[in-house]
């Protein structure tokens, strides 16, 4: 039995160096193509509800059109999972429109009206990141209607205040997202490695956020909120080593390979997850509906 919602990271490599990510360590081996499609046909059999595919960057994964397939096709006797793809919104087109027929929803993400905050915190990578996410999320607008976007912004000390002004970078109402999620910096593999001249404190943060629902009304867009305090017991994450990892209060903790645990019948990896954490964090971020504008 496995939690209704979770997260597939086959991938830790990434072609930006983010100082705050809490993905897998870049240096990771990817996740074959077999076991990747592996897991999906699992998380099938088990009824999963949804699959956030995040890494790493996925789109580097030659193979992530067929996942997303595996997981997104109608089969008989069975309804497909909805599948997120977490993405840094650097692919190209070619690539995306492989992909964006099987996504219920994509992931994207903005730190900063600022562009040289934003470029502080989305490095490693010489393409104008905040220009090719912006024209992605305009073309999964005009072109992909279908497919629902949420917009990711990371609080940190080198973005606090213009963070909240993200959503004035999209010019037009009917490219805003679904969904504006902003996140307390999680202190997780890199964003450990950073947090003493990058984190900001509770206090802070709610400040940043009090600016940030602010914004969100004006524009009508929903705001949700991360806050690190709810992330014990939320996440199912799988590695790109096929090892299944949960938070609890010490952080991240591994408990050994998903096949195996599966092939034992094992309880202990969903005893970690709380089922309400864990469905909450899913679907306040990814609703099944339009959603009001309140923070969740």
């Amino acid at each position: 039995m496995l939690p209704p919602y979770v997260d597939l990271r086959p991938i830790g490599r990434c072609n930006l160096s983010c100082p705050f990510c809490f993905g897998p360590r870049h240096e990771v081996p990817t996740m074959s193509r077999v076991d990747a499609l592996r897991i999906a046909v699992k998380l099938r059999q088990h009824d999963v509800q949804g699959v956030v595919i995040s890494g790493g960057e996925p789109t580097l994964l030659q193979y992530l059109a067929e996942l997303v397939n595996e997981l997104s096709e109608p089969q008989q006797g069975s309804f497909p999972p909805k599948v997120v793809l977490s993405t840094n919104g650097l692919a190209s087109l070619k690539v995306m429109e492989r992909v964006l027929p099987g996504l219920s929803w994509i992931a994207l993400p903005l730190e900063s009206a600022d562009e040289k905050e934003h470029r502080e915190l989305r490095t490693g990578s010489a393409a104008p990141h905040r220009d090719r996410v912006l024209g992605l999320l305009k073309e999964v607008r005009k072109n992909h209607q279908d497919v629902r976007v949420k917009l990711g912004t990371v609080v940190t000390r080198k973005n606090v205040v213009g963070a909240a002004r993200v959503l004035d970078l999209i010019e037009e109402d009917s490219w805003l997202p679904d969904v504006w999620k902003v996140y307390q910096m999680s202190e997780t593999n890199y964003g450990a490695d950073n947090r003493d001249w990058l984190s900001v404190g509770d206090e802070e943060f709610e400040e940043a956020i009090d600016r940030c629902r602010q914004a969100a009304e004006e524009r009508g867009v929903a705001l949700r909120v991360y806050r690190n305090t709810t992330r014990e017991g939320s996440y199912f994450f799988i590695d790109p080593d096929g090892e299944v990892v949960v938070i609890d209060e010490g952080g991240e903790r591994r408990l050994g390979n998903f096949f195996t645990l599966i092939e034992r019948g094992a309880e202990r990896p969903v005893d970690l997850v709380l089922s309400s954490r864990n469905a909450e964090n899913f679907l306040g971020t990814y609703p099944d509906k339009p959603s009001e504008g309140s923070e969740r």
